[in-house]
């Protein structure tokens, strides 16, 4: 990480202390904050801005604290008096930990993505609106979950002072793309840092991967038969609703909540809302529909009455219920359209696993833009409901 950069960062948290009047700085306005300094941890590389904040490199000049009295829990940093000299990474073992950008040192994460998508089999890799600041948020997401699922295989292969993986893309021949690393000998950095993607035998750094790797590394597999890609359920799924409707309120869309809102209760615009406000509101719009039963049944029977349509969707075309990846629980899924306001609109994606007994269990539900990127893991989706140009993604930056 640049100098500059890790000095911008202390130079907002320190103004956000001394204008909230506080040692200890909420993450998700600080995320704000950081942005409008163009700041953006995902443009770093990172998953969440708390992983930024846990980096080696800024460890030394910040605490962080977490908050479990609230669902989410909140993340709090401040900036230490005396920094402390940074330690070296230690090895990650459990699989949820497999951070790619804590594992290697990327000089230029979002350049070296960008030159992965000119390498790959032409395909678009941002939705319906690209972020200049992001501009290939797909991708960025593949590559790193990827990473995840080969770790959880063991299909990162290290061989002497390198190590490679297979990122399952492919250039215009169909030929395998994959990343080669060396070992980082900076101390207090990641253990590896990034070379390039390169294609087997292919410029310098594909000769490279030739010749020190015997047998080239496996891409990710996620499903053992090609049944497990096809609903083939003969009853509707059992549903979790309680986590559906009132835990995941906040993924309801604003019109729906609208339509259907409990007895004197009044909807507000969340955007215009910081992320402390958005949280209470959602806290108190589930209470509210929990206490207003009738409300509860008409939001549960919509729900239902949608899924009813998704299944014989379903049955009628294999390809509508679209497999996905969970990287944070490594599992697979399959993913199912809900339409809630309008027929002819997706929603949001019904998550279904299935389970011994051959039923499935509806676990949650997701935003679009979430869902193309988990099912993006496995395979581009050929669907006719979970589309690119169809998708707004309209996930703020913080964490």
């Amino acid at each position: 990480m640049e100098k500059v950069i890790i000095e911008t960062i202390k130079s907002v948290v320190k103004e956000t202390q001394s204008q909230n009047g506080t040692e200890w700085v909420n993450l998700a306005p600080l995320g704000l904050a950081l942005n409008a300094r163009g700041i953006n941890f995902k443009n770093l590389g990172f998953f969440k801005l708390k992983e930024m904040f846990e980096d080696p490199e800024l460890q030394p000049f910040f605490d962080m604290k977490k908050d479990d009295t609230h669902t989410p829990p909140i993340y709090y940093v401040q900036l230490r008096n005396k920094p402390i000299r940074s330690t070296k990474i230690p090895s990650r073992q459990h699989n949820n930990d497999y951070n790619l950008i804590q594992w290697a040192y990327f000089r230029d994460f979002p350049s070296s993505i960008a030159r992965l998508k000119e390498m790959a089999l032409k395909e678009k890799w941002y939705y319906k609106r690209q972020n200049p600041s992001n501009p290939y948020p797909i991708l960025s997401n593949y590559i790193k979950y990827t990473f995840v699922r080969l770790m959880n295989e063991n299909k990162v292969v290290c061989v002497d002072d390198y190590a490679a993986f297979n990122t399952g893309l492919v250039n215009a021949l169909f030929d395998p793309i994959f990343a080669l690393f060396k070992k980082n000998q900076n101390e207090g950095k990641q253990p590896w840092f990034f070379i390039d993607f390169c294609v087997a035998g292919q410029d310098r750094e594909g000769k490279n991967l030739s010749r020190i790797f015997n047998h080239l590394p496996e891409k990710a597999k996620y499903f053992q038969s090609a049944d497990d890609y096809i609903y083939d359920g003969q009853t509707d799924p059992s549903v979790d609703w309680e986590h559906i409707i009132l835990e995941n309120v906040d993924r309801l869309p604003w019109e729906f909540i609208e339509e259907n809102k409990p007895k004197d209760f009044i909807p507000e615009d969340v955007r215009l809302m910081d992320a402390d406000h958005r949280r209470e509101y959602y806290l108190r719009l589930a209470n509210a529909i929990r206490l207003d039963s009738t409300k509860y049944r008409r939001i549960k029977m919509r729900i239902e009455d949608a899924l009813r349509t998704a299944i014989k969707r379903a049955n009628w075309n294999y390809k509508t219920a679209i497999p996905m990846y969970y990287p944070s629980r490594n599992t697979t899924s399959l993913l199912l359209p809900l339409s809630l306001l309008d027929e002819s609109t997706i929603d949001l994606a019904l998550v279904i696993e299935k389970q011994p007994s051959g039923n499935y269990i509806g676990q949650t539900i997701i935003p679009l833009e979430w869902a193309y990127s988990n099912a993006r893991l496995i395979t581009r989706p050929d669907s006719d409901w979970l589309v690119t140009d169809n998708i707004v993604d309209e996930e703020p930056e913080i964490d």
